[in-house]
């Protein structure tokens, strides 16, 4: 897990741009503590000088000082900063060089390394690390493109082809690795985080008015590929792109699909089900168990990160491993979203050594601003400054990647809104019985009235009728999207793609590399997210059980976290918060006056927290 810089100029490099360029990659030292690399290759002639900086590791040879080379002999630059977790040794280092003469700056992990570095073997490949960098790069040369195919993580590739004379680009299949763009007419610039583009004197930083406008009118934020620049632009997840870098081209048209999400109902039955649910699961944990470094939990007390935790120690078991099982969590002693009850009860069952975060009495302004810093872009609620908390405990108990349940309840139905609106489709489809079958089981389990779930049901029936009839209006076209959709399978892939998944991975991606932690997420396995959308709704909603599948699997797990009925999603105390540091964040405001002339253009009191300190730390 590292961060990437690329920088390529239609003629040459000059001496601004190369110096912006090595700042750029200086401020993500937070995503690649332990490794600095820097290339410049004329793309023309294929000579090339390897930089040395004062954080290169010190076993790099042929190298030449920043100061000594010729940039003006260059156009392409590729920058990288190493988070050492698979060979920790200077074998791994990067922009990394292949046997043709092409080169990669790579951020992420392929788990199946091991697996694709055999069947590269067998083909001929040779081998003189064991990094799974090199294996991109090898897999890459044999099979072209269609090495995306074969690799199960995530990944930002950026590799210079030398043979084929352009750069190939790509982003994982769920966009779980970032990668930005910005370009002109004479050069463009990549990077893993927004803030690399404003260490460049020739990018101005133009606001996204739109953005900003999503943002505090409707909560809308990671929901396409914009950003809060005008001129910085997210590459699209499961694509991939190849740059003629002699030609005129825009990085946005030249990007192609290479993997389509579907939900495909498969006939299946319940238990078949669950051994296939255990059977993955199980491989994509250990999978991601492959590293070099120690690694950690997020424990939450909720179903998904317990699934994880205890198909950890399965695996361990079986493979007679001696590892400490090592749990984080954020906790609210005293206050109502406080789960520690269930965490303690995890603990102890296995058992773990848990690490606790109190971040609401840890919480002060400057830890806040460095979060919003490291965000990139503002968010909707307190609960990513939790998660925030648990990366610094990891990161202070010298962990260097922490598993957590990301992706479950996008795949396996396991929010509220997803059995209000399963409940709407029953009805719409005349499946009257199922239906209030199905809410009196939801009515026992909640500890509700069915009267109160019939009332929701019923206003979001009419609502949906109101849609089709062109009676309701929306202030947002995705507003109006989002509430037609009709069917529960739309709504989880749509929910995975763009309504809410993006948002969280990104804030888990800055959260975590701002301490220098790999975050590993078995639940985004693409087999597990294919699987899960194969699966008919009766066993992801059944009985008034949502995720009903995955609790009928973890049959090991404690009944009280298994059958746990409330659903918290790691909510934090917001409004006591907000209420307990109101005059501090009111602070934060005038600099919303100050770009939009409006202290708060939002009703939403946080938002426009979050947006004034966004607009403070970016000094606007």
């Amino acid at each position: 897990m590292c961060g990437i810089s690329v920088l390529f100029h239609k003629t040459n490099l000059n001496q601004q741009l190369y110096y912006d360029f090595i700042s750029s990659l200086r401020s993500i030292n937070h995503r690649g503590p332990d490794d600095e690399g820097v290339v410049l290759i004329n793309t023309n002639t294929g000579d090339y000088k390897i930089i040395k900086t004062e954080f290169t590791h010190s076993l790099v040879n042929d190298t030449c000082s920043i100061e000594a080379v010729n940039v003006n002999e260059f156009n392409l630059a590729l920058g990288h900063r190493r988070l050492s977790i698979i060979d920790l040794s200077v074998a791994g280092h990067q922009p990394m060089k292949g046997k043709d003469g092409s080169w990669i700056t790579f951020n992420g992990e392929i788990f199946n390394y091991i697996e694709l570095r055999e069947e590269l073997k067998q083909l001929g490949s040779v081998f003189i690390t064991n990094s799974d960098t090199e294996v991109v790069l090898e897999a890459y040369r044999v099979w072209g493109q269609n090495c995306l195919n074969k690799f199960n993580g995530m990944w930002t590739i950026c590799i210079w082809d030398s043979q084929k004379k352009h750069l190939f680009l790509s982003n994982d299949r769920f966009g779980v690795k970032p990668l930005y763009y910005y370009e002109k007419e004479e050069f463009f610039i990549l990077s893993s985080e927004i803030k690399q583009f404003l260490k460049f004197s020739a990018v101005k930083k133009e606001l996204n008015q739109e953005h900003i406008t999503d943002f505090v009118k409707f909560g809308f934020i990671d929901v396409d590929t914009s950003t809060m620049y005008q001129t910085i632009t997210r590459f699209k997840c499961s694509h991939f792109a190849l740059i003629n870098l002699a030609t005129n081209f825009k990085i946005a048209n030249e990007q192609k699909s290479y993997y389509n999400l579907i939900k495909h109902i498969k006939p299946i039955s319940e238990h078949n089900a669950v051994l296939r649910f255990r059977e993955i699961l199980n491989n994509s944990v250990t999978l991601r168990m492959r590293a070099d470094v120690n690694f950690g939990f997020a424990l939450s007390g909720g179903i998904d990160s317990s699934a994880v935790l205890y198909t950890a120690r399965d695996i361990m078991k079986e493979q007679e491993k001696q590892h400490e099982l090592l749990g984080f969590s954020a906790i609210f002693p005293g206050y109502p979203e406080d789960e520690s009850e269930f965490v303690k009860i995890v603990e102890n069952d296995l058992p773990c050594k848990t690490h606790y975060s109190l971040a609401m009495e840890e919480f002060n302004f400057d830890f806040f601003e460095k979060h919003i810093y490291h965000q990139d872009e503002p968010l909707q609620g307190t609960t990513y400054f939790a998660q925030w908390s648990i990366y610094k405990k990891a990161s202070e108990c010298g962990i260097k990647i922490l598993f957590n349940g990301q992706g479950a309840d996008e795949v396996f139905a396991g929010y509220h809104h997803y059995f209000y609106r399963y409940c709407r489709q029953l009805l719409l489809k005349g499946n009257v019985l199922e239906y209030l079958s199905l809410v009196k089981s939801y009515a026992e389990i909640k500890n509700v009235s069915k009267k109160q779930i019939h009332k929701i049901v019923f206003n979001e029936l009419k609502l949906v009728l109101k849609l089709k009839a062109g009676i309701a209006k929306f202030d947002h076209v995705l507003l109006k999207y989002w509430n037609k959709i009709d069917t529960l399978d739309e709504l989880l892939i749509k929910d995975f793609d763009t309504f809410q998944l993006p948002l969280y991975l990104r804030a888990d991606d800055r959260d975590s590399m701002a301490f220098g932690v790999e975050s590993r997420h078995p639940f985004m396995d693409y087999r597990l997210v294919e699987f899960g959308y194969s699966l008919p709704n009766n066993l992801l909603i059944k009985n008034g059980w949502q995720k009903y599948l995955i609790r009928k699997a973890m049959h090991e797990m404690p009944e009280a976290v298994r059958y746990r009925k409330d659903k918290k999603g790691f909510v934090t105390p917001q409004n006591i918060w907000l209420a307990r540091f109101k005059n501090e964040f009111e602070d934060y405001l005038k600099y919303n006056k100050r770009v939009l002339g409006t202290e708060k253009p939002s009703d939403q009191p946080f938002l426009n927290y979050a947006l004034g300190t966004w607009f403070k730390v970016n000094n606007f």
